[in-house]
């Protein structure tokens, strides 16, 4: 791991200076799983974001046993969306893929924009890039710094599902014990897995078949992984269905053991979430910040931005055996809140005492009785370092899919306008398809319905995934998608990079 003021300071001098310490590469590993056909989808945002006009993708196919199935390279010069279907435009028989992105150029962030699908019968998993094998011995000593556990992991309570977490090797064979720690109030528990995983491959484990005592638990998961040398290795964790349909994110930090993880003053946190009248939304918090003792509460907002009520603020403390769940339409009815009228909710943490932690970390679910789509996030914080004189471009994966609802929601946690005005750019696998401007006023959401969106605009776009892009003077927007499958009623969703 590596603080997030180190990060920040690594931000600020790539500002000051954008030769420095240039990155001319970036890669991530792609598990292939039981019972899915695996792809990817980026934006060529090196061209659009960046102005970049040729990188380089290579994909390297990689067999059960850590061995090099064929290599092939793709240019990326167009403006465009990008989508590769790994078994079968690669290889069928591959375990996983290496995809690694090069560039004489500067392309300043060694992790790549890049979307991960996992397509089952009847649901599709969507996760941004969450491991990536390292460039060198410099960036190992810059990402690696400090071990940590991996944590942000649900455990499922729906009998229909269960827990799954991926472990995968790095460019060398992970060999050794990997140690399991559930903390609840009832105390911690303990168990050792020994695992024996070849080089670039991964192996799925079910908690229920792990540790059969812990499956319908609550509490908090920690999961130790021995340290990988030249890898970045978040776990890919999420539920699964007794016929294969499965839905993840990435596991995070537990930086409840980490000193020195904080803002220089007592600033809140905050985060906005829009709030989709077809779905339930849910937030979690683990006691994984650095630590500390925090008061969150939960205000609703109308589309307009004003405060329609709130929670009572409740006290959160890392580390300890506090897991805290919030029912979103639960809450705001028990706060006399006309439910129908909430448009969005903002979640805000304020330390009890002393400055903020940096990574207040929590994950936002969307669910409709199914699978859920547990989206790993962290709270905003006006310390962060942004320009207010410079736009800011996020951009992000929309599913293009009958089979699915979906909805593009855009969040504004800003501090100076009132309202922002976004222009909101969509493209295909053929280029740029549409545009349209729309204003979020300041603690509010402007969703849109995928569909509707495309019907009323006449657009017929090419490939399983269209690619929006944001942009705006305000940094502290921030997009989410979010789709669920008609018949399953299975959700998955992402935020915006």
């Amino acid at each position: 791991m590596k603080k997030l003021l180190d990060v920040e300071k690594t931000r600020i001098a790539h500002y000051s200076d954008n030769q420095r310490d240039s990155v001319h590469r970036s890669s991530l590993l792609v598990p292939v799983l039981p019972n899915s056909e695996v792809s990817i989808s980026l934006l060529n945002h090196f061209l659009t974001k960046r102005n970049i006009s040729s990188v380089g993708c290579r994909v390297t196919a990689i067999d059960k046993t850590g061995q090099r199935l064929i290599s092939q390279l793709t240019i990326l010069d167009e403006p465009r969306v990008y989508t590769m279907h790994l078994q079968r435009d690669f290889n069928v028989k591959a375990a996983s893929f290496l995809v690694e992105f090069f560039c004489s150029e500067n392309i300043f962030i060694p992790f790549p924009a890049v979307m991960i699908n996992h397509r089952t019968k009847d649901a599709t998993s969507s996760v941004h890039s969450f491991n990536r094998v390292l460039a060198d011995v410099f960036e190992d000593d810059d990402v690696n710094a400090i071990h940590v556990e991996e944590t942000a992991i649900d455990i499922v309570q729906n009998p229909d599902l269960s827990t799954f977490f991926v472990l995968a090797a790095g460019p060398y064979d992970l060999e050794g014990p990997v140690a399991l720690r559930l903390v609840n109030s009832d105390g911690e528990f303990e168990h050792t897995l020994n695992v024996k995983i070849r080089r670039f491959t991964q192996q799925l484990f079910e908690l229920h078949s792990v540790v059969p005592d812990w499956s319908n638990l609550r509490g908090t998961l920690f999961i130790d992984q021995p340290d990988q040398k030249l890898f970045y290795g978040r776990l890919f964790v999420g539920q699964i269905t007794k016929d294969g349909s499965f839905v993840g994110n990435h596991s995070y930090y537990d930086s409840s053991h980490v000193e020195g993880e904080f803002w220089a003053n007592n600033n809140p946190s905050f985060r906005t979430y829009p709030f989709i009248q077809e779905l339930d939304a849910l937030i979690r918090f683990y006691p994984i910040m650095s630590p500390s003792i925090i008061a969150l509460t939960v205000i609703f907002n109308s589309s307009d931005g004003k405060q329609l009520g709130a929670t009572i603020a409740r006290s959160h403390s890392s580390p300890s055996t506090d897991l805290f769940e919030l029912d979103i339409r639960k809450s705001a009815i028990e706060a006399s809140v006309n439910i129908e009228a909430v448009n969005s909710f903002t979640v805000q943490a304020i330390p009890l005492s002393g400055n903020t932690p940096t990574r207040i970390n929590h994950q936002i679910v969307y669910r409709n009785s199914a699978i859920e789509s547990s989206i790993n996030i962290s709270l905003q914080n006006h310390n962060v370092f942004h320009s207010k004189s410079k736009s800011r471009t996020s951009w992000g994966q929309i599913r293009n899919s009958p089979e699915f609802d979906t909805w593009l929601s855009i969040t504004n946690d800003g501090y100076e306008d009132s309202v922002s005005t976004v222009e909101v750019k969509i493209f295909d696998e053929t280029g740029y398809l549409w545009s349209e401007t729309v204003d979020v006023p300041m603690r509010s959401a402007t969703t849109i319905n995928a569909s509707t969106m495309l019907l009323c605009n006449h657009l017929t776009p090419k490939g399983d995934f269209v690619w929006y892009e944001i942009e705006c003077l305000n940094y502290f927007l921030t997009a989410f998608s979010i789709s669920r499958h008609i018949k399953s009623n299975h959700c998955t969703g992402e935020h915006s990079f």
